[in-house]
């Protein structure tokens, strides 16, 4: 074997001390560099964690957010000594201490619902990087932008609770002033009430005294129409000052548990000699298993009379009137149902309302066009609800329910 070909044992080491020393300064630079961009990146998230942080603060108002926000900026740039900051929104115009405008700078708008509305700067005090048409690292344009963004939606926010607090406090005045006029409506309706019903209250008792002295007569039938108009004109004010405290919330209810079955009967029977009088006949229809209520048993009479009593002025030529009442799960369904000439479709959208009179002047009854407004009113109160159902020509039917459970369970 020649001696050229045995393998020199220190060649290997020899060689591999060579390659160590001469890679030496490159990982040591290649160090020094992971060792820069972890430095920056942990500055960045050390900012975005402030500025999260303070955000979740909702007792700072404004200016002091965005004071905050300036000051987390300085520390997550490259060169925290020679970075100053300034956020212009609106006519707000708010900087780090030591800001000046230089031409070392980087600009990002502040976009409040998809709007620009402002701008955030960062500069450089002093000329950084010359060699460098940007000084400014990628990663710090892409701290701006999320900054910036950050911003917008935290400003957007601001914007809304300070609308919802403006909306908040209008609200409140205005239920206030409400309440206010509600008063003095509640506060007049009982004064107007008091100085109809003094004189109105003393006509019927003296023409009721009037017809049972001269029953018989001519002046006792007329002391009998003065006693029945003057009654009529109690009720209407009556259900006037229901409607009035219906609307203000102070008419109340005294709910128990009610035989519906037997309130609907005693109806039928109390009415059957007015319809018969207007030539008219009323049946009633009862199903089986009909359960108690929880009602005020003289407030569904007063539904029920008006109900009645609107199928005799609009219906009389349909000569029948027939009341029904079912069960709809956990309630009771009453139907009065006339044959009369129905109401066309166009109005029965505005039949409960008010000014119902005043919309269809040609319907005239003599009243003062409150009665459904007040059904509707009472049954609300129950927890139930009503509706019509008619067509022209065929009859109208009127549904109310009322609960089987206590509303206030």
């Amino acid at each position: 074997m020649a001696l050229n070909n045995i393998p020199d044992p220190d060649l290997g080491e020899k060689t591999a001390q060579a390659g160590e020393v001469s890679s030496a300064p490159n990982s040591e630079a290649r160090l020094s560099e992971l060792t820069f961009r972890l430095t920056e990146r942990v500055k960045e998230l050390n900012c975005l964690y402030g500025i999260s942080r303070l955000f979740e603060n909702e007792e700072l108002s404004l200016d002091d957010l965005l004071r905050g926000v300036l000051n987390f900026i300085p520390p997550a740039w490259q060169y925290p000594d020679i970075t100053c900051a300034r956020i212009k929104v609106k006519r707000r115009e708010l900087t780090t201490v030591n800001f000046k405008e230089t031409d070392w700078k980087q600009i990002q708008n502040i976009n409040v619902n998809r709007r620009r509305f402002g701008t955030l700067e960062v500069c450089y005090l002093a000329e950084k990087c010359a060699f460098k048409e940007d000084p400014f690292l990628k990663e710090e344009w892409s701290l701006l932008y999320v900054i910036a963004e950050r911003l917008g939606h935290m400003i957007e926010r601001h914007i809304d609770a300070g609308n919802a607090q403006f909306l908040y406090q209008r609200e409140r005045e205005l239920r206030e002033k409400l309440q206010s006029e509600m008063r003095v409506r509640v506060d007049f309706t009982r004064k107007l009430m008091h100085e109809l019903k003094t004189p109105l209250t003393a006509l019927i008792a003296t023409s009721q005294l009037l017809y049972d002295e001269t029953k018989g007569e001519k002046l006792g039938k007329l002391a009998g129409y003065i006693w029945e108009s003057a009654n009529n004109l109690n009720i209407r004010i009556e259900e006037l000052h229901d409607v009035v405290r219906g609307e203000t919330g102070i008419l109340k209810l005294n709910l128990t548990q009610v035989n519906i079955k037997k309130l609907l009967q005693s109806l039928v029977e109390e009415t059957r000699a007015l319809c018969q009088q207007n030539g008219m006949t009323i049946d009633l229809y009862i199903k089986e298993g009909l359960p108690e209520v929880y009602a005020d048993p003289d407030r569904i009479r007063q539904v029920m009379l008006n109900l009645i009593n609107n199928a005799l002025k609009y219906a009389k030529d349909g000569q029948k009137i027939e009341i029904e009442a079912v069960r709809k799960s956990e309630a009771v369904q009453v139907e009065v149902k006339d044959y009369g000439q129905g109401i066309p479709e166009e109005r029965q959208d505005s039949i409960f309302e008010p000014n119902y009179q005043q919309l269809h002047p040609e319907e005239r009854s003599g009243g003062l066009g409150i009665g459904l407004t007040l059904c509707k009113t009472l049954i609300d109160l129950h927890g139930g609800r009503i509706w019509l159902e008619s067509q022209a020509g065929q009859g109208s039917s009127f549904f109310f329910t009322i609960p089987v459970k206590d509303i206030r369970d």
